[in-house]
C-alpha cells in the first residue's frame, strides 16, 4: 500500500485538489447566482421608484396646467436613468406629455405654491 501511494503520490494530490477546486467552483457560482438575482431586484425596485417619480411629476404639473424649467429639468434626470435601466414606455408616454406643456402658467391664472395646493388638494 506504501509503495502504492509513492508511485502515485502525484496524481492522488492532483485529484484533491482537483476536488477542493469543484467545491470551491460550486460555492462561487451558487453565491454569484444569488447577487445577481439580489442586483436585479434593486435594479426593478430603483426603475418602479423612478416611474413613481415620474408620474408623481406628471400628475402634479399637468393638474397645474403648466411645468417650470427647473421641473422639467429634474424630470428629465430622472427619465434618463429610468431609461438607462430599461424602463418601459410607460415612463416614456408620462415624460413626453410632460415636455409638451407649456414652461409658465397661462396668464391671468393664479400661480399656486406647494404648500397651498397640497393643503387644497
Amino acid at each position: 500500500m506504501l509503495e502504492i501511494i509513492k508511485q502515485y503520490w502525484i496524481e492522488f494530490i492532483f485529484a484533491v485538489f482537483t476536488g477542493f477546486l469543484g467545491l470551491c467552483y460550486k460555492s462561487l457560482k451558487k453565491e454569484l447566482l444569488k447577487r445577481v438575482k439580489e442586483q436585479e431586484a434593486v435594479k426593478q425596485g430603483v426603475v418602479a421608484l423612478l416611474r413613481q417619480a415620474l408620474y408623481d411629476s406628471y400628475n402634479k404639473w399637468s393638474e397645474r396646467g403648466y411645468c417650470p424649467i427647473y421641473a422639467m429639468e429634474v424630470s428629465k434626470r430622472i427619465y434618463e436613468q429610468y431609461h438607462a435601466l430599461g424602463g418601459n414606455d410607460v415612463g416614456t408616454e408620462l415624460y413626453e406629455r410632460l415636455k409638451e406643456l407649456p414652461t409658465e402658467p397661462h396668464e391671468g391664472s393664479k400661480i399656486i405654491s406647494d404648500n397651498k395646493f397640497m393643503r387644497e388638494h
